[in-house]
C-alpha cells in the first residue's frame, strides 16, 4: 500500500480489519497495532494504540497513525514502542519523541527484541539486520530463504527460521545452520532457556530440536503460527482452533479462540492476538477485547463466558 488512495473512500462494510500484535505493558495497559485495508490491499491505514483494559471495559488512545501498512511492532512500556512500516521505515516512539530509521534492501517484514536487546528485523533472501548506533546494520546472510519467525530468550540464543526447513542460530556476528533435514516452511519457533527449539509448521508438522536431535510433536492437522511459554506451560497457537497446551510431546486443545496468530507473555499475562480480537489469559481466567470499524475505529470488551468457550 502506497498511501496514495484514501481508506475513507471505502465503504465501512468493505473494510478489512486486522489486529496485528498486542503486548501487555503494565497494569491495565496494552500496546496494540491494528490495520485497516480494502479488499485488494490498495488502500490502508495502520494504528498504534495504547489500550486501557480492566477486564470489563476497554478504551484506547491513538499513539501513531500511518496511511500505510504497518508490518510489525513491539511495545515494551506505555512510553516505548517501535514499528516497522512497509518499505523498511522503522518508527521509534519514546513518550512524545519520535525518530525513524530505514532498513536497507531487500524486504523486511518482522521485528524481534530479545531480552536485553538489541533489536532485529528480518525478511526475504535470508536477510537480517541488527539495530546498533542508531542505524540498521546487516548481518551477512547464510541462506537465500524467506525468513518468517525469530525467537530467543537472549541475543546469544537467537534463532531465525523460514522457508525450506531453514533454522539458523546467531553465533556472534555469523549464522550457524541447524540441520533439520526437512523442507517445510517454518511459521513459528520458540527457544527455551535450556536450548530446546520448538518448531511449528503447516499441516500439523511440529517438532522439538535439542542436542542435535529432532523429535516430532504430536499435533492436529493445522497451521501453527505462534509458540510461547507462560507460567510453566508451553502454548501453541494455530489458524483454526486457537490455543493448545503441550503435554510431553503432544498438543492438547486448551481454548477455542478460532485463531491465535501471535502470543506475547508478560510476567502477569499471556496476550494472544486473534483476528480482530486480543485475548488475555492470567493463568486461570480469561478476558478479551475486539475492534470494529463503522467509519471510525472502535473497541469493545468480549464476554468470554459466552464466546470462545
Amino acid at each position: 500500500m502506497t498511501g496514495q488512495k484514501d481508506i475513507d473512500q471505502v465503504p465501512p462494510a468493505e473494510i478489512y480489519l486486522e489486529a496485528m500484535r498486542a503486548f501487555h505493558v503494565g497494569g491495565t495497559l496494552f500496546g496494540v497495532s491494528v490495520e485497516l485495508s480494502d479488499e485488494y490491499r490498495e488502500r490502508g491505514r495502520s494504528y498504534l494504540l495504547l489500550v486501557d483494559f480492566n477486564g470489563r471495559q476497554a478504551r484506547f488512545d491513538i499513539l501513531l497513525q500511518l496511511e500505510n501498512q504497518m508490518l510489525s511492532h513491539i511495545s515494551t512500556s506505555p512510553q516505548d514502542h517501535v514499528l516497522l512500516e512497509v518499505g523498511g521505515l522503522t518508527h521509534f516512539l519514546r513518550g512524545t519523541a519520535r525518530t525513524t530509521a530505514r532498513a536497507p534492501e531487500p524486504f523486511f517484514h518482522k521485528l524481534f527484541l530479545p531480552a536485553g536487546g538489541p533489536l532485529f528485523t528480518y525478511g526475504e533472501d535470508g536477510s537480517v539486520c541488527r539495530f546498533e548506533g542508531g542505524t540498521w546494520k546487516p548481518i551477512r546472510p547464510l541462506v537465500s530463504a524467506f525468513l518468517r519467525t525469530m525467537h530467543g530468550p537472549s541475543a546469544s540464543q537467537l534463532h531465525v527460521a523460514g522457508d525450506h526447513g531453514t533454522l539458523l542460530h546467531l553465533v556472534g556476528d555469523s549464522w550457524r545452520q541447524v540441520p533439520l533435514d526437512f523442507n517445510r516452511s517454518i511459521q513459528a519457533i520458540h527457544v527455551a532457556g535450556d536450548g530446546t527449539v520448538s518448531i511449528g509448521c503447516e499441516d500439523g508438522i511440529c517438532f522439538e530440536y535439542r542436542d542435535s536431535e529432532l523429535k516430532q510433536v504430536d499435533a492436529p492437522d493445522s497451521d501453527f503460527m505462534s509458540i510461547r511459554d507462560f507460567k510453566g506451560a508451553r502454548y501453541w497457537g494455530d489458524n483454526d482452533f486457537g490455543l493448545f497446551v503441550q503435554q510431553d510431546r503432544k498438543l492438547k486443545k486448551f481454548r477455542a479462540l478460532g485463531f491465535a496468530y501471535a502470543m506475547e507473555p508478560s510476567d502477569e499475562l499471556l496476550v494472544i492476538t486473534g483476528w480482530k480480537e486480543v485475548f488475555v489469559f492470567d493463568g486461570s481466567g480469561w478476558s478479551g477485547f475486539e475492534f470494529g470499524y463503522d467509519g471510525h475505529l472502535y473497541i469493545q470488551a468480549i464476554d468470554m463466558t459466552r464466546r470462545y468457550i
